[in-house]
């Protein structure tokens, strides 16, 4: 069996070919009849103005393109393509309760009969909608940042809004209408013409590409940008009453959140602008014995013609502070005191004395405060030789007071003249010459007794 299969194989081979070859000449020849099944045969739209005219659009529910099937000879068929046929739909026929509008195709190429073309696709499914018109303010979106010490003012741009006529459905989806302009780097007023672009409500730009009935007053619109110069100012107060708070309480400062704030205007306002000042009469610690917090809007400070760079930050914040009082008492050397109109014929019988101050101030400062920084005078004029018991008026420093009445006890002595002291040293003098002279006499004595002075 194996021998029969091998042997005369080219023979073999060449039968087959032989056979093939057959094949292909009979069937040319009888040319059979075949089935063919075309697509993507666009579809033209007609009479449209049907549904325009009525103030409506329409949008095609699917893809607008058509499928046949095309039976003919075998030849014919494997020559037929999409571009042999046409496919319309006329508005004129269509089903308003479904939306429908018929398809016919023909062969435009006269390749096949109407008869050969058999339509998948027999009609094209819209969907209508009516057209609204809408007046929407035009937004400009600034870009960029100015040049350093300059900020964006007033933008203004024309027209400052256009009319909008679309279908309902896209309007829904926008946001509103703006045009996009640079200032990078400005450092002077910006002029530029700008397309109009829709924005949906997360900012991204809507493609109105293929939108049926959309149109727009004016899609190119003029822009100005101010561009204002900066400056930093702080802001301004006067708080009264600061002598007048509570007893035993005190004033101790002002705490402003921001301490300072931008301003934007034209050059020659900014110069004569120093601070912002908050109202007068506001920040008043009268009776106060406790923090008072106060809010200001600064939009109510501007002058005319300024405006803030940051108009979210228009607060700002004031604590006015208000600490309880404290004592600490010191003990002055009588050398920390000023002694005044002192009697030339008097002195001090001792300064072995100290003054014991009582001073009132913020413990904190308290703790700081030192005796060196304690000074006191006294007024000794019209007193005389004794025990004196002196007020002495203690200066101390700005922030602190003196709690009570401070007073000092002295001895002033009289101060000897020099004649009564040499008077007084002759009397010592010739009382010891005296003494010396009896005690010589009563040695020489034979009995050693002393001789009667007035013998």
């Amino acid at each position: 069996m194996k021998k029969k299969i091998l042997s005369n194989w080219p023979l073999k081979l060449l039968s087959v070919v032989i056979a093939l070859v057959i094949w292909v000449i009979v069937v040319n020849y009888d040319n059979p009849y075949k089935t063919k099944t075309i697509s993507g045969i666009p579809i033209e739209i007609t009479n449209d103005d049907v549904i325009t005219n009525q103030n409506m659009t329409y949008s095609v529910v699917g893809t607008q393109t058509a499928t046949i099937r095309v039976t003919c000879r075998r030849k014919v068929a494997e020559n037929l393509s999409a571009s042999d046929f046409k496919a319309v739909a006329d508005f004129s026929d269509l089903y308003s309760a479904t939306n429908q509008i018929p398809v016919t195709i023909t062969c435009t190429s006269g390749k096949v009969s109407s008869d050969e073309i058999t339509q998948v696709t027999q009609s094209l499914e819209v969907e209508l909608e009516e057209i609204v018109s809408q007046k929407m303010t035009v937004q400009v979106n600034v870009t960029g940042e100015a040049a350093t010490g300059y900020t964006v003012g007033d933008v203004t741009c024309s027209p400052a809004s256009v009319t909008v006529t679309a279908p309902e459905s896209f309007l829904d989806q926008v946001s509103y209408v703006g045009v996009d302009v640079s200032v990078e780097d400005a450092s002077q007023n910006v002029s530029a013409t700008a397309t109009l672009h829709f924005y949906s409500p997360g900012g991204s730009i809507l493609d109105t590409g293929d939108i049926e009935g959309l149109s727009v007053t004016r899609t190119e619109i003029s822009v100005e940008v101010e561009i204002l110069n900066v400056k930093t100012v702080n802001i301004g107060y006067t708080v009264t009453g600061q002598d007048s708070v509570a007893d035993g309480y005190q004033y101790s400062g002002i705490e402003i959140e921001p301490s300072s704030v931008d301003i934007s205007g034209r050059k020659s306002v900014l110069a004569e602008i120093s601070s912002l000042t908050l109202p007068e009469g506001e920040l008043d610690v009268t009776g106060a014995s406790e923090d008072i917090t106060k809010t200001f809007d600064l939009r109510d400070c501007l002058p005319e013609g300024v405006s803030l760079v940051n108009e979210d930050d228009y607060t700002v914040t004031v604590t006015l502070k208000i600490e309880k009082l404290s004592t600490k008492t010191f003990a002055l050397d009588l050398s920390a005191l000023t002694l005044e109109n002192l009697d030339s014929s008097l002195t001090l019988g001792s300064e072995d004395v100290t003054v014991n101050v009582t001073v009132e101030g913020l413990e904190a400062d308290l703790e700081e405060l030192t005796e060196a920084e304690l000074s006191g005078t006294a007024d000794l004029s019209g007193l005389a030789a004794g025990y004196h018991s002196v007020t002495v008026d203690v200066a101390v420093p700005s922030g602190f007071s003196v709690v009570g009445t401070v007073s000092v006890r002295l001895q002033l002595v009289a101060v000897e003249s020099e004649e009564e002291t040499t008077e007084s040293e002759e009397a010592v003098t010739t009382t010891e010459s005296s003494e010396e002279e009896t005690t010589e006499a009563e040695s020489e004595s034979p009995d050693g007794e002393m001789s009667d002075s007035g013998e």
